[in-house]
């Protein structure tokens, strides 16, 4: 058959809903990737950039932190390619994650896709779920996009192969970004155009991972052309340790199932060797995942093999089983941007295929493993030269406009016309964006100088940076906009972000006096936390709860930062404030069992996580252990002569992921 797409819909699994915080992200988050304590042991030769293009938080999004486990059946956007070898599902409306691809010869799927869409609290927004291709721009984390829809596009070349296209803006960085995917009909690879733009005049931190969740095979082997890998070790920071036998672990890590702390391992593949990763199942059948050389870098990850680590695959899916990640990115490591120069275009080819070879050749030796891969890889690029592809297809794919299918958030469109009026060059020349109710504020601030009358009580619509808003909310706050609660507050949350805390202490006042509001409450209180006065923090934060006490976002908020500086009393006293549905909360609890523990009520927290069904935390952080010392704080104190190490954690509160070296 000649290649076909098709937008349709399938049903899946999934959550009917993820529902967005009401306040800003404009404080500290756990990222796994971007810890203020990830220490550096590498030579003054690597050359790597790590700690380069941190952020603290995923603002101007907002965090996506409202989801549960109560999942149905519903009808999900889908586009499909497909020929004689290769059938490719992507959901449209999750980022345009590459959910399958079956190899058809087989009837095999060569990815990991989970049985059920689960939202769990592991990326830059929190919510994400596990399965199939991650398409990770801009910043350290999961994609900011990774539970919204993209644009969708499609064209047809002359020869009537179909290219199916995704894209967006992303803010953070102020860059378009482009997914280009076609099926050549005698060939079973599928083939990834990705095309990155910075129409910016200043440079840039620069982030790409394409995270593929790949099937864990029992005895199944990794394929990699590296002797060495950066690697989180288990002494702590970034090390450099040997492959295929790790050096400070002792023993194989192609054989991933020797894992046993969840583990990151970025392997230096040679400058000038082919660049691949390929997950290979005990019959030398699997993944094989390539790319032209700019995406340099390749990753195993593993959740590795004790309790904690299984407790994590096991909340993210139903019955579909345990898998690993194979990464591909721009750089050496995910604890690194790159720099990317003003006005420049980066692009690069991906390939996703079948790899099906001699077993005794795969799982002997380790060289011999990658001189069989390499076979293959060779017969591909000599088939599709890839750099020379990425050249070829700049006018005719990588530019060209395609006919919009879907439309998306309306930021790009918002940035054209901010662009437009500072009489600057768009952001693209042939990618289509459109205006939403998302940006309406922005547009009246724009027109008027002044945002439309808002009702307290209705969340804020949404968040932008850049010095240009700032700019335009200064303007306001001094002529049409200086009565306005929310233009002040707006930019007391602009210069929060930009940490002119004293600045944004004034427009969170200047808002109150205009008119009493939750959010200024909510900023003032994070403000003074950050200042170190934390009895006014305290004040700030018990004052926004009043008035939002059936706002989750806002009162989750409040108590962490009362639960971070020992507000104990305070945190039992507030809990009578907030509404029923949120009392019910399982995280919201969490904070209260705390405050009974370190308040001397140890039998009410004891019967709140071990009587009935306990508290199951649905947004668990990848990387927080809350719940797991929670519960080893109660049963030491109801046990005191029961020694740390006779102590067993039940599963569902364990989520340590590491066994820790003394080294």
């Amino acid at each position: 058959m000649k290649p076909s797409l098709v937008f349709t819909n399938y049903y899946y699994e999934c959550e009917d809903s993820i529902k967005e915080s009401s306040v800003p992200s404009i404080c500290e988050m756990i990222n796994v990737q971007n810890k203020d304590e990830q220490q550096n042991f590498l030579s003054e030769d690597e050359g790597l950039h790590i700690g380069y293009g941190k952020i603290v938080g995923c603002f101007p999004y907002k965090e996506q932190n409202q989801y549960t486990t109560n999942l149905k059946k519903r009808e999900v956007a889908v586009a499909v390619l497909e020929n004689d070898y290769l059938k490719a599902t992507f959901l449209s409306e999750y980022g345009a994650r590459l959910w399958e691809l079956i190899d058809k010869k087989t009837g095999k799927n060569l990815l990991y896709t989970n049985d059920v869409i689960q939202p769990r609290n592991l990326a830059l927004r929190n919510a994400w779920f596990s399965g199939g291709v991650e398409w990770n721009l801009g910043v350290i984390g999961h994609s900011p996009f990774t539970c919204d829809k993209l644009y969708a596009a499609e064209t047809t070349r002359e020869d009537g192969t179909p290219i199916l296209r995704f894209y967006e803006f992303e803010r953070i960085r102020k860059v378009t970004y482009q997914m280009d995917f076609w099926l050549e009909e005698d060939s079973n690879i599928l083939f990834c155009r990705m095309r990155i733009d910075n129409r910016n005049s200043d440079m840039i931190p620069m982030y790409w991972w394409s995270n593929i969740a790949a099937p864990e095979y029992e005895h199944g082997r990794l394929v990699v052309p590296a002797t060495e890998a950066y690697k989180n070790s288990t002494s702590g920071g970034i090390r450099k340790v040997q492959v295929p036998v790790d050096n400070e672990a002792g023993y194989d890590i192609t054989f991933y199932g020797n894992t046993v702390s969840s583990v990151d391992y970025f392997f230096d593949i040679p400058s000038d060797t082919k660049k691949y990763i390929a997950n290979v199942n005990n019959d030398g059948y699997g993944l094989l995942q390539l790319s032209s050389d700019r995406l340099q870098g390749r990753k195993l990850f593993s959740w590795g093999h004790i309790e904690g680590s299984d407790n994590w695959q096991d909340v993210l899916t139903k019955n579909a089983g345990k898998y690993i990640e194979l990464q591909a990115g721009l750089a050496k490591t995910q604890y690194e941007c790159i720099p990317m120069p003003p006005n420049t275009v980066w692009e690069w080819i991906e390939c996703y295929t079948s790899l099906d070879a001699d077993p005794d050749n795969i799982f002997n030796e380790y060289d011999d493993a990658v001189r069989t891969v390499d076979a293959q890889v060779e017969n591909i690029w000599n088939k599709y030269d890839l750099n020379a592809m990425v050249t070829e297809t700049k006018d005719s794919v990588g530019k060209k406009k395609f006919n919009l299918v879907q439309t998306a958030s309306g930021y790009g469109a918002l940035e054209n016309m901010l662009r437009e009026k500072l009489g600057e060059i768009s952001i693209s020349q042939h990618l289509e964006f459109s205006v939403n109710e998302d940006v309406r504020d922005w547009l009246d601030i724009m027109e008027m100088n002044t945002f439309a009358d808002k009702d307290v009580d209705i969340p804020p619509i949404s968040f932008v940076v850049g010095n240009e808003w700032i700019e335009i909310l200064e303007k306001s706050s001094k002529g049409e906009g200086k009565d306005n609660w929310y233009v002040w507050y707006q930019l007391g949350v602009m210069y929060k972000y930009i940490n002119k805390l004293e600045e944004a202490l004034k427009c969170f006042k200047e808002s109150l006096f205009l008119e009493a509001n939750k959010w200024s409450y909510h900023g003032v209180a994070y403000l003074y936390n950050e200042m170190n006065d934390i009895d006014k923090a305290a004040k700030y934060a018990v004052k926004a709860i009043e008035l939002g006490a059936d706002d989750y976002s806002l009162c989750e908020s409040c108590m962490k930062l009362l639960l971070n500086n020992e507000f104990y009393e305070l945190i039992i006293k507030t809990y009578g404030i907030i509404g029923e549905e949120l009392q019910n909360n399982n995280r919201i609890k969490m904070y209260l069992a705390f405050a009974y523990v370190n308040t001397g009520k140890v039998d009410e927290a004891d019967k709140m996580m071990n009587e009935e069904e306990g508290l199951d935390v649905v947004d668990i952080r990848e990387g927080e252990i809350s719940i797991t010392e929670l519960w080893e704080q109660i049963f030491k104190l109801k046990n005191p002569d029961v020694k740390g190490e006779d102590i067993r954690v039940p599963k569902k509160y364990n989520y340590k992921m590491k066994v820790y070296s003394d080294n």
